[in-house]
């Protein structure tokens, strides 16, 4: 099913980290959340979790290849669209409210980022999941293997 997503990083040292077109942008340290598509489905979710822990990000693609594998995954979060341009309106709710990285992950909406900055978790958290149900999206939280309903 189609869908968007959230996932929460956690980068414990500031660094600096090239993102391809991008060029080099300095992290700080703290929290970020990366909101995109998953037209193909949840697995798409998966796929850049996997890749991540088993340190498979050889050829990058995306902006968050390039970030994922210096951060520890925190969580993520999955809602299920049936509408298109949730992602965008996610995104457009966060910025308005967080600290982001001008860009990032944005090239085909017309959202200022994708990737949000907190130093808190609960603060990065809350956000988000105010942008969903602002947007009328149910989403799916996953932590530690548990899936639960929102």
């Amino acid at each position: 099913m189609k869908g968007i997503y959230t996932i929460f990083l956690y980068l414990p040292e500031k660094k600096s980290i090239i993102i391809g077109k991008l060029g080099l942008h300095l992290f700080k340290s703290g929290y970020y959340a990366y909101t995109g598509s998953a037209l193909s489905g949840e697995h798409r979710v998966i796929r850049h979790i996997d890749n991540a822990y088993r340190g498979n990000v050889k050829n990058p693609h995306w902006h968050i290849d390039y970030l994922i594998i210096h951060c520890r995954i925190v969580k993520w979060l999955f809602a299920e669209i049936v509408v298109e341009g949730k992602e965008e309106e996610v995104a457009t709710l966060l910025s308005e409210k967080m600290r982001y990285i001008p860009g990032f992950g944005c090239s085909d909406t017309s959202a200022p980022s994708h990737l949000f900055f907190s130093k808190t978790l609960y603060t990065l958290e809350k956000e988000v999941k105010r942008a969903y149900r602002i947007a009328g999206l149910k989403f799916r939280l996953h932590k530690g293997g548990e899936n639960v309903d929102f």
